[in-house]
């Protein structure tokens, strides 16, 4: 299957697309390029904002106020002033790290991970927001860390380590947030390929953003490759359901890690995608705190 181009808008870094059921809406994040995002597909317009610094991930709170991920921790941001009220430090006495992709778990705690600027192996962490305004770590001695996505019928939480190439999986009670060792799901250090955003739809499959590959793949619970969008650009970086139906694929993408010649033959790098794969998937939940 194909995907299709929905906003082209060349953003350095597109990453971290959540679909606000209440409002119709997409969110997302240009994480290089410093700029929060909300597409309206109906419209086809896209507002964004200036966030200073690197925006690794948004979330909604109740009142669906962006809740915002920065280098070293979680912040409220207004849209109407672009003023970012801190919620919660992470990593804050971590020189050189930085917060990555974020989501929110079926009970509405946010996890993040992290990422060393300069990629270190082992450097970056899981951590996780509980509405109290509690931080704390849940895992460590990761590189990259990508997702992470809920199979709360399986007790699962999916973590994608992308410097190192594989998909986690950890056991995961969905009442307490509490995980258990990890496991590797999918390896993909033979093909180069770079696990990245993930989503789980109805049926319980991993849909995974896989840069270097030009596709997003999923997955049936036991690892096997089950089905491939594909895509006219290298990297695509996150994935979500959203629409009407809940059966559009959303597919950010990003040219940062592409060479220069990279960039001229794949004008459409930065943009927004669309598949519709056949079946659903849920839609953002918003943050407790």
């Amino acid at each position: 299957m194909q995907a299709e181009l929905i906003l082209a808008c060349r953003a350095e870094h597109a990453e971290g697309p959540i679909w606000d059921a209440a409002t119709s809406r997409l969110w997302w994040v240009d994480i290089t390029g410093h700029r929060l995002h909300v597409f309206n597909p109906a419209s086809g317009q896209d507002c964004s904002w200036d966030t200073g610094q690197d925006v690794g991930a948004v979330a909604l709170n109740q009142q669906g106020d962006p809740v915002i991920a920065l280098p070293n921790g979680f912040a409220l941001f207004s849209p109407a002033t672009g003023d970012a009220q801190p919620l919660a430090e992470v990593e804050a006495g971590i020189v050189g790290n930085r917060l990555n992709d974020a989501k929110c778990d079926p009970f509405g705690r946010l996890w993040t991970g992290s990422m060393a600027y300069d990629r270190r192996p082992g450097s970056a962490g899981l951590y996780l927001l509980e509405a109290t305004g509690i931080v704390r770590q849940a895992a460590k001695d990761l590189t990259i860390v990508n997702g992470p996505a809920f199979d709360p019928e399986r007790g699962r939480m999916y973590l994608a380590d992308t410097g190192q190439g594989q998909i986690l999986v950890y056991d995961y009670t969905v009442a307490s947030g509490a995980i258990g060792d990890r496991n590797v799901f999918v390896d993909l250090t033979d093909s180069g390929g770079w696990p990245d955003g993930m989503t789980v739809d109805d049926d319980g499959y991993l849909w995974v953003a896989v840069g270097r590959e030009s596709a997003v793949r999923r997955y049936d619970p036991d690892g096997q490759l089950d089905g491939q969008v594909t895509l006219p650009v290298t990297n695509p970086t996150s994935v979500a359901f959203g629409g009407a139906d809940r059966g559009d694929l959303y597919i950010t993408t990003s040219w940062f890690d592409l060479t220069a010649s990279q960039r001229n033959e794949q004008p459409l790098a930065g943009s927004l995608f669309v598949a519709r794969p056949g079946v659903t998937g849920p839609p953002a939940v918003r943050f407790a705190g």
